[in-house]
C-alpha cells in the first residue's frame, strides 16, 4: 500500500519518488552500489537542489533519513552495536552484502528473504569521516550535530558517523537511502510489514530541514580550497607580523637602552641644574642684598641732597629776604596782629635812586624856567628905558647862549628818562623776583607745616623730597621712584577729619572719576599719570609725570607779555592736547583749562594737566551734556553758556576749552584777560560780566596779526554755534608752524635738483 501526497506533506511532485518504482531498478542501483559505482559529489549537489535521478532509473534520492534501513526493523538493531558505533564517532548507513540473485528474492512479492544471517554483522561503511578541515567552516553544522537533531524523531534510531570526506559521506548516505527507501512505496507491502513508515511521518518537516542544512555544508567543501588560500596568506601575514614584531621589539629595545641613557643624562642634568640654582639662589640673595644696599644708599643720597637742597633755599630765602623783603607781624588793632609786607635793600635802594632821578628832572625844569626868565623881551614891547631898567637889559640872556643852555637841559632830561626807565624796568624784575621770592617763602612755610616734611618713603617706592605747590585739600610732591630710578609728583589728598563722610565721599568720587579718566590718556601734550596708592585711611596719593619747568601762570608773571610767535607756539600746542582728549572712542571737556593748569618740561614742551573737573561726553551725544556742576571753574575762563540759569541745566560741549583757550591767547599777548580783570569770581558772578562778553575789544599796542585776531575773535564767539570746535581749531592756518619764506628758499636753493632721465 502506498502513501498519498496528503500522508507523506511532501508535495505533489513526481520527482520526488521519481518516474518509476518497478524492482528491477531498484535491483540494478543496489548492484551498482556494491560494486562501487556511486555518483559523484557535484551531482549529489545537484539531486539535492532539484531531485535529479541518480540511479537513471527514475529512483528518487534523498527520500530516507540518515542511518535509517528499510529493510531492517528497528527491533533487529542491536543496541550494543549502536552504542560501539557511536563510541567510534561515526555516522554510517550500512547496506547489506547480497547476492543478485538473493536480492531479486528479497524485492519479490514474496516479501523479504527468510533464514538470511544478521544483515548488521555483514554491513560496512559506505561513508568516511567529515574531513577535520571543514568542521565547523563558516559557521556550518557539522554532520553529527545533524545526527543529534534527528535522534528524537526516530525513536532508538542511532545516528554514526564515519570517517572520510563530507561530500563522500553525503553521497554514500544518499546512496543507501535510494537503495533502500524504495521499498516502502513497493504496493506488495503492507502497513503493517513496515512499521517504520508510521515512524517515519512526524519526522519528515525535520528531514526536509536536515537535507538542507546537508546542502549548506556540502557546499563548504567547495569554499575549503579558498579557506586554505586565505589560511596560507594568514600564515605569510603572520609570519610578516612576526618579524616585524621582531624588528620593533629590537627597535623597543635600543629605544630602551637609549632611555636609560637619556635618563642618566637626565639625572647629570637635574644634579647639575639643582647645583646650577643653587648658584643662582646665592647669587639672587647676593644681588637682593646689594640692590638693598643700593636701595638704602641711594635713598639716603636722595634725602642728603634733598636736605641741602631746603637748606640752601632756606639761605636763598634769607639772602632774598633781606635784599627783596619778607613778612613782618605788625599790629593791627588794640589786640589783633597781622602780617604785612616789608621790602628790602634792593627795593629801598631802587626807591633812592627813582627819588635822585626825579630831584634831578625837578632842578633841570626848575633852571629852564628860571633861564626862560632871563630872556629878553621883545623889541616893540619897549619903551623909553628908565634907570630900573637899563639895569635889567644887563641880566639878560643873549640869544645864543639860551638856545645852548636849553639843549643842555634837553640832554640831561633825556638822559635822567632813559635811567627813569632802566630803573622802571629794575623795578618790574624786582617785583617779579619777588614774586618767585614770596612763593618760594610760602613754599617752605606749607612744607614745614606739612605731615611729609620729614621726606618719608610712600608705598615703599617713592621717596617725597620737597614740596612744589599745595592746594585747597591736597599737596604735590617731588619725589624719587626708587623702582624706575626716575624723578616724578606725586600729589597727596587729604580728606578733613571733621568733614561729613558725605562730603568725604564726594570728594573720593571725585578723586577716583579723575584718576578713571586720566590713566588712560598717553600724550606728548598731556601730563602721564603713573600710579594711585591708599596711605592712611583719610588719604591716598596719585603719582604724576614730573615737569620741571614752570606752569604758563608763573611764566606770564615773569615776562607779562609774550611775543605772538611764542604764544602761537604754545597755544598751538594746548590744542594739539585738547584734540587728542576728542578722538573717538573718547570725547573728554577738561572744563578747567587755565595757566596754571598749563605745565613745561625741561625743553619747554606744554602739558594739560589737572583734570579733577573733566566731563565725559558719551557716544551719540553730539550736541554735548547738560552741565550739573555750576559754579565750579575759574570764572574769567568759562564761556557764557556756563552761567546761564534756567529751569534746565544749560548743555555744553568741548567749545567750553576753545573759550578758555581764546582767553589764554588774548592775555598771552596783552598781558591781561579778555573779560573781568581785576574783578573778583564773586564780582564776575554777581555782577554777570561773562554773560555781557558780547564781543571782545584788542588794545591798540601791541600789535598783532590779523590771522591772530580773527582767531581769538571766533574763539570768544558768544553763541555756541558761532563758536569754533576742538577739531575746526586744530585745523586753523594760524596755528599751522610754517617754515619762513626766506627759509624755504635757501633750502631750495642748497639742494640740488632732481636729473632729468633721458
Amino acid at each position: 500500500m502506498l502513501l498519498s501526497e496528503q500522508q507523506t506533506g511532501i508535495g505533489a511532485s513526481a520527482g520526488i519518488f521519481g518516474n518509476g518504482n518497478s524492482n528491477d531498478a531498484k535491483i540494478r542501483l543496489l548492484e551498482r552500489r556494491l560494486r562501487g559505482d556511486t555518483p559523484s559529489p557535484g551531482k549529489l549537489n545537484r539531486v539535492l537542489s532539484i531531485g535529479e535521478d541518480v540511479s537513471g532509473d527514475g529512483f528518487p534520492v534523498a527520500c530516507l533519513p540518515f542511518g535509517i534501513s528499510p529493510l531492517r526493523p528497528p527491533a533487529t538493531v542491536s543496541e550494543e552495536s549502536d552504542a560501539a558505533e557511536t563510541s567510534r564517532g561515526g555516522f554510517s548507513i550500512r547496506s547489506r552484502q547480497l547476492e543478485p540473485d538473493t536480492l531479486k528474492r528479497k524485492f519479490s512479492a514474496d516479501g523479504p528473504m527468510q533464514g538470511t544471517e544478521n544483515p548488521r554483522k555483514q554491513r560496512r561503511s559506505l561513508s568516511p569521516a567529515p574531513s577535520l578541515a571543514c568542521k565547523g567552516r563558516l559557521g556550518k553544522p557539522p554532520l553529527h550535530e545533524l545526527s543529534a537533531e534527528m535522534s528524537p524523531a526516530l525513536g532508538k534510531g542511532q545516528i554514526k558517523t564515519p570517517l572520510g570526506s563530507k561530500a563522500q559521506q553525503i553521497a554514500n548516505q544518499r546512496n543507501t537511502m535510494t537503495k533502500y527507501f524504495p521499498v516502502l512505496h513497493d504496493p506488495g507491502h503492507s502497513n503493517e510489514s513496515f512499521p517504520m513508515r508510521e515512524r517515519l511521518l512526524p519526522a519528515l518537516p525535520t528531514i526536509q530541514a536536515l537535507v538542507s542544512r546537508v546542502d549548506v555544508a556540502c557546499q563548504t567543501e567547495d569554499s575549503c580550497a579558498t579557506t586554505a588560500e586565505e589560511l596560507e596568506q594568514a600564515r605569510n601575514e603572520c609570519s610578516a607580523l612576526q618579524r616585524e614584531t621582531s624588528s620593533l621589539r629590537q627597535e623597543v629595545d635600543d629605544l630602551r637602552g637609549k632611555l636609560g641613557q637619556a635618563e642618566g643624562e637626565v639625572d647629570s642634568s637635574r644634579s647639575r641644574a639643582e647645583h646650577l640654582q643653587e648658584q643662582l639662589d646665592k647669587s639672587s640673595a647676593a644681588a637682593k642684598e646689594k640692590e638693598s644696599q643700593a636701595r638704602a644708599q641711594l635713598q639716603k643720597l636722595a634725602l642728603a641732597a634733598a636736605r641741602r637742597e631746603r637748606e640752601a633755599a632756606e639761605l636763598r630765602i634769607q639772602d632774598d629776604g633781606r635784599r627783596l623783603g619778607c613778612l613782618t607781624v605788625a599790629r593791627a588793632g588794640p589786640i589783633g596782629l597781622r602780617e604785612t609786607w616789608e621790602d628790602g635793600r634792593a627795593f629801598k635802594e631802587l626807591a633812592q635812586r627813582r627819588a635822585d632821578v626825579a630831584d634831578a628832572k625837578e632842578g633841570i625844569e626848575a633852571a629852564r624856567k628860571a633861564m626862560r626868565k632871563k630872556l629878553p623881551p621883545p623889541e616893540n614891547t619897549l619903551s623909553q628905558p628908565g634907570p630900573s631898567q637899563c639895569s635889567q637889559q644887563q641880566d639878560y640872556l643873549a640869544p645864543e647862549d639860551y638856545v645852548a643852555q636849553d639843549e643842555i637841559f634837553k640832554v640831561r632830561l633825556a638822559a635822567l628818562k632813559r635811567e627813569e626807565d632802566q630803573l622802571q624796568r629794575e623795578k618790574e624784575r624786582l617785583e617779579a623776583e619777588k614774586e618767585r621770592h614770596f612763593r618760594e617763602l610760602k613754599r617752605l612755610r606749607d612744607e614745614e607745616s606739612s605731615r611729609f616734611k620729614d621726606n618719608p618713603v610712600l608705598a615703599e617706592r617713592y621717596l617725597l623730597l620737597r614740596l612744589l605747590g599745595k592746594g585747597g585739600f591736597s599737596e604735590v610732591f617731588q619725589a624719587y621712584d626708587l623702582e624706575t630710578m626716575r624723578e616724578v609728583a606725586v600729589k597727596i589728598h587729604q580728606l578733613n577729619n571733621s568733614w561729613h563722610e558725605s562730603k568725604k565721599a564726594s570728594y573720593v568720587r571725585h578723586a577716583v572719576r579723575e584718576y578713571n579718566i586720566h590713566k588712560s590718556l598717553r600724550h606728548a601734550r598731556i601730563v602721564a599719570l603713573l600710579d594711585i596708592f591708599e596711605i592712611d585711611v583719610n588719604t591716598f596719593a596719585t603719582v604724576l609725570e614730573l615737569c620741571r619747568g614752570k606752569d604758563l601762570d608763573s611764566h606770564l608773571k615773569d615776562h607779562q607779555v609774550l611775543p605772538e610767535k611764542e604764544a602761537k607756539a604754545i597755544t598751538a600746542q594746548i590744542v594739539q592736547g585738547l584734540a587728542y582728549l576728542n578722538e573717538a572712542p573718547r570725547h573728554i571737556i577738561h572744563y578747567d583749562l587755565k595757566p596754571a593748569n598749563i605745565l613745561f618740561d625741561c625743553f619747554g614742551q606744554a602739558k594739560i594737566t589737572d583734570f579733577g573737573l573733566s566731563k565725559i561726553v558719551e557716544e551719540g551725544h553730539s550736541r554735548g551734556l547738560e552741565l550739573t556742576s555750576q559754579g565750579a571753574g575759574t570764572y574769567w575762563y568759562l564761556p557764557p553758556e556756563c552761567f546761564e540759569v534756567g529751569s534746565r541745566p544749560p548743555v555744553i560741549s568741548n567749545k567750553v576749552d576753545v573759550w578758555a583757550v581764546g582767553v589764554m591767547l588774548f592775555q598771552m599777548l596783552f598781558g591781561r584777560r579778555p573779560f573781568g580783570e581785576g574783578c573778583s569770581q564773586e564780582e564776575i558772578l554777581r555782577n554777570e560780566v561773562m554773560l555781557k562778553a558780547k564781543s571782545v575789544t584788542f588794545p591798540a599796542k601791541p600789535a598783532i596779526s590779523a590771522e591772530c585776531k580773527d582767531f581769538i575773535t571766533r574763539c570768544l564767539a558768544y553763541r555756541q554755534a558761532d563758536r569754533l570746535d576742538v577739531a575746526t581749531a586744530a585745523a586753523q592756518a594760524f596755528l599751522t608752524m610754517k617754515r619762513p619764506a626766506s627759509r624755504q628758499a635757501a633750502g631750495a636753493a642748497a639742494s640740488p635738483a632732481p636729473a632729468q632721465k633721458p
